[in-house]
């Protein structure tokens, strides 16, 4: 009878362990620890960048992540996947703008033709015959991040020549037939023709029916009549 009153503690005391011990599993998630794949995609979708190491260390996992501000050291639950710490390490310096250049240029096969620096993004602009090309860069990995083509208009196709003017005199003959119907009358024989810079013109005299005269200046190119004056 007496060796059963000491059996009772026990069990009590073996129960209650029984129930902390339960507590603490509930409270690490109940399940297996989370893989060192799960915690890497976790992290990347919370925080983007890139995951550079990731080490178990016990009950935690110590993971390096690499993103455009800077590098950080993540302090994850392996059970669970709780992120207890994020801490800044260091900055990283971007890619120096003339192998930045380089790289985009040896990608599209030219220079880009523009160039900036924002936070950690290259922002660039590359044209050629068809096409503009605007692309962003991480500046320090040098992935590119963006890029949006446009489609150039096509050039119209240059106006065909216009076949020089004709520059040949009219005859002094022709430029009197042209007086004569402007100034209906004779026109006298003797038709002088003085050279200019854009082709000259005739000097035609033409004596009306009523004993008139008038002097007409025509082109010598055109035949436009450019003035008449009359003697008195």
């Amino acid at each position: 009878m007496d060796n059963r009153k000491w059996l009772w503690p026990a069990a009590i005391g073996a129960a209650a362990l029984i129930v902390i011990v339960v507590a603490f599993i509930a409270t690490r998630g109940g399940g297996e620890a989370m893989a060192a794949d799960d915690v890497e995609q976790k992290l990347m979708n919370m925080y983007g960048g890139e995951v550079r190491e990731i080490v178990r260390d016990g009950d935690l996992y110590r993971v390096t992540l690499e993103r455009i501000d800077g590098v950080f050291e993540a302090v994850v639950d392996s059970d669970g996947g709780a992120i207890i710490s994020l801490e800044s390490k260091k900055s990283v310096e971007p890619i120096p703008e003339a192998d930045m250049k380089a790289e985009i240029t040896e990608q599209y096969g030219s220079e880009p033709s523009a160039l900036t620096l924002e936070g950690n993004v290259y922002k660039a602009t590359v044209e050629d015959e068809t096409r503009t090309t605007e692309a962003e860069y991480d500046a320090v990995t040098g992935e590119q991040i963006k890029e949006s083509v446009k489609e150039k208009e096509p050039a119209e196709p240059q106006d065909q020549k216009e076949a020089p003017k004709q520059s040949v005199r009219i005859t002094p003959s022709e430029a009197a037939a042209i007086a004569v119907k402007e100034i209906p009358g004779e026109a006298d024989d003797d038709i002088d023709f003085e050279e200019t810079q854009d082709g000259g013109y005739y000097m035609v005299q033409v004596e009306t029916a009523d004993d008139r005269e008038a002097d007409i200046q025509i082109h010598a190119i055109t035949g436009e009549i450019l003035t008449i004056a009359w003697d008195d």
